[in-house]
């Protein structure tokens, strides 16, 4: 059996046996606890040992273990994004009904790149974006060109040089000329890669309302911060390691959009918070790693993904795993600060605790502070 076969089959099994040991216990144990339905939920297998990761405090690491958590920083993060929702189910059918929710999930993430409905087909310009950057030719002029032979391309990348987040001076960008004189080859191509990979963000109401929204804008920092990274600290490509960020967001966003589906098609079911977050910190990952090996991106995007579900030491993971993990540690590090949940003092001390390039983490935690979206 090849190692293909293997990653489908695992977690088919997987959510077979999860889900009937949930419903199990919450059969059987009835004086006991109430089980939780997230606590049995599948994570695709990684294909290498993981040590045990070192656990610390989000504000304030400790003196044994200064290494901050990533796994821990981001449940902080999904907290925020479901705006600090605690639903729980009270009732055996109410229960039973988030295990349903919880395998009919992980059956579809396990084959999201053959789900039209949520996995996005690769866009048309960015093979050739990818080669004209790798190759050296992305030329102002290059570039100016191949946006425009899309134009809703164009405009989206005219919206996004207009807004907060991006906008450099006063004047508004009104075509994709002087938007490139203005940002220059590589802010034109972060901004065309942004653009590309943009989900269709659907706001609403409930515990699902605003997770879109923060979600997308945590991803922009990770992909600034990661590519900032990737440059000044593991001579790495930096446009790789933006695009990892934003596919890691867009793995995200299709994991709670696949989640949110299973409960509308349940209205007996409460939405559950948990629920949401286990389904996240276990498949967003694999999520975002399926949809490039779709789209058929290099080796080294997809094994820096792959890197995510690992918990281990940041040496043991490929550079381009590094500044990714970086970049998603400090971009819900200052989504944390910039929502009064953590001081950004503690933030910035959270996040150099155990590097030894504290001088370039300073320089890329300012340029996210200075370029913070609006809130």
């Amino acid at each position: 059996m090849t190692l293909l076969q293997i990653l489908i089959a695992v977690p088919a099994v997987l959510v077979t046996v999860g889900a009937l040991f949930v419903l199990w216990r919450l059969v059987s144990s009835p004086k006991a606890a109430p089980a939780r339905p997230w606590d049995e939920i599948p994570a695709e297998p990684a294909t290498q040992p993981a040590p045990a990761a070192r656990v610390v405090q989000l504000v304030e690491p400790d003196a044994d273990s200064k290494a901050a958590n990533p796994k821990q920083i981001l449940h902080s993060l999904y907290a925020l994004a479901f705006d600090d929702a605690e639903l729980d189910a009270r009732d055996a059918m109410a229960r039973a009904g988030q295990a349903e929710v919880v395998a009919a999930s992980v059956a579809l993430l396990a084959r999201i790149e053959n789900q039209p409905r949520y996995a996005p087909r690769r866009p048309q310009l960015l093979p050739q974006l990818m080669k004209a950057i790798d190759t050296g030719e992305a030329s102002l002029t290059a570039l100016s060109r191949l946006i425009a032979q899309d134009p809703a391309l164009a405009a989206n990348l005219l919206r996004m040089a207009n807004g907060p987040l991006y906008r450099a001076q006063k004047a508004p960008v009104e075509n994709i000329e002087r938007a490139t004189a203005l940002i220059g080859t590589d802010g034109i191509r972060s901004l065309a890669a942004a653009a590309m990979l943009q989900p269709v963000l659907e706001s609403g109401t409930g515990v699902f309302g605003k997770f879109p929204e923060i979600i997308w804008e945590h991803t922009l920092y990770s992909a600034a911060a990661a590519e900032a990274h990737a440059a000044l600290i593991e001579n790495a490509d930096p446009f790789a390691a933006q695009m990892l960020g934003l596919l890691q967001g867009l793995g995200s966003i299709i994991v709670v959009r696949v989640v949110r589906d299973e409960y509308a098609a349940r209205p007996h079911v409460v939405p559950d918070a948990g629920v949401a977050t286990a389904l996240l910190e276990a498949w967003a990952g694999s999520t975002a790693r399926r949809i490039a090996e779709s789209w058929g991106l290099s080796d080294r995007i997809v094994d820096a993904l792959h890197d995510q579900l690992l918990e281990t030491t940041p040496e043991q993971l490929s550079p381009l795993g590094r500044s990714l993990r970086f970049g998603r540690v400090a971009g819900a590090l200052l989504m944390l600060s910039l929502r009064g949940k953590l001081d950004a003092r503690r933030a910035f001390r959270t996040l150099v605790a155990d590097e030894q390039h504290d001088v370039q983490i300073r320089r890329i935690w300012e340029h996210l502070q200075r370029n913070q979206k609006a809130g």
